[in-house]
């Protein structure tokens, strides 16, 4: 078994909208904390706090109109700031709480050897260099990139580090401020067609990062046979290529049967067989530190798949796989063969 440090605060309750209408509200954290109080894994599971903000860090991956336009709407209370994505008076601080713990999270599990789970809200995943990125037209509930955060204190650390999202909305934000970085092997899997509108699998990366951009768009309804698919064909070849010393995940678990905001259908066996695939790299010894940062999850997700997640991820449960998996459609296997080939020399798409 692995213990493993946990970022909760209740202060991410400060971030509410006052009318209960909207999706990204704090029972969310709520559910997801409740499902690990009701686990075994409870045992192995440390708490802790925010640290205070420092604001300097935001920087590091955000523009500075981006970060005072920020603290400026949040001085003004609650009110939207597109059509999808609110602040409050505490919003600035509490997600700036949150970004300085991934930060100095990732750097505490480099030097202690932990895994690392940072439960945030508001969400991080779409919030891009300066803010609203790759055309997206909202922030998609999100203010400050938590993931990226991680990412960029292990780089400045000297290692490479994988960036995994399996939210079930493209993670933009992220591929927005590494899009040049090639350092950052960023491999997201996601629902096509749906909230930001960007992802595809043409998208690599630019400016000498070509080829460590993989997007991984699914079709609805593609659910556990197609994740396990890309995890064997996609994500398993481009480890044991790329090699990295760190991974940074995003974990989003609205990808889960029901989720009221997507139609991927995945099941407590996807997110078993992603937390397995990490565990081997841990246990392995392979990787100096592993950081996970929730992002979306809007139903049972997020009592379910996030036990099935974090209790495969410390040993608790052990993967056993029980469903065939199934290849996704020839034109977005096709074109992964293609880039993975070109990229990567692996030829197992297409043989």
């Amino acid at each position: 078994m692995t213990a493993i440090r946990v970022i909760y605060d209740e202060a991410h309750k400060l971030h509410s909208d006052p009318t209960g209408r909207h999706p990204e509200s704090p029972w969310r954290l709520e559910a997801a904390l409740s499902a690990l109080r009701e686990s075994q894994v409870w045992g192995l599971v440390r708490i802790q706090g925010l640290p205070e903000p420092e604001d300097r860090l935001l920087s590091l991956t955000h523009s500075d109109h981006y970060i005072e336009l920020i603290r400026r709407e949040s001085a003004r209370g609650f009110h939207y700031i597109d059509s999808d994505t609110y602040v409050t008076e505490h919003t600035f601080r509490v997600s700036a709480a949150y970004f300085t713990a991934a930060y100095r999270g990732a750097l505490e599990s480099l030097e202690r050897g932990e895994m690392l789970v940072v439960m945030p809200r508001p969400g991080g995943h779409h919030a891009g260099r300066s803010g609203w990125a790759m055309g997206a037209p909202t922030l998609g509930f999100c203010i400050f990139n938590y993931a990226a955060a991680a990412a960029r204190a292990l780089l400045d650390r000297g290692l490479r580090a994988l960036m995994i999202d399996f939210d079930a909305h493209h993670g933009n934000g992220t591929q927005d401020i590494f899009w040049e970085e090639p350092r950052v092997l960023h491999v997201d899997i996601h629902e096509e067609d749906i909230y930001p509108g960007t992802g595809y699998v043409v998208d690599i990366g630019g400016g000498g990062a070509e080829g460590t951009k993989i997007n991984v768009p699914l079709p609805a309804f593609s659910g556990d046979p197609q994740y396990l698919w890309v995890l064997d064909n996609v994500v398993k070849p481009l480890i044991e290529a790329f090699k990295p010393e760190a991974i940074v995940v995003s974990a989003g678990f609205d990808a889960y049967e029901g989720d009221p905001l997507t139609m991927l259908r995945a099941t407590d066996e996807s997110y078993e067989a992603i937390a397995s695939t990490l565990r081997e790299q841990w246990v392995g010894g392979r990787l100096k530190a592993l950081a996970t940062n929730i992002e979306g999850g809007y139903g049972e997700g997020l009592r379910r798949g996030f036990k099935a997640y974090i209790e495969t991820l410390t040993g608790i449960r052990s993967y056993k796989r029980s469903v065939e998996p199934k290849k996704p459609p020839e034109r977005i296997s096709r074109e992964l063969g293609r880039i993975l080939s070109k990229y990567w020399g692996l030829e197992s798409l297409n043989s």
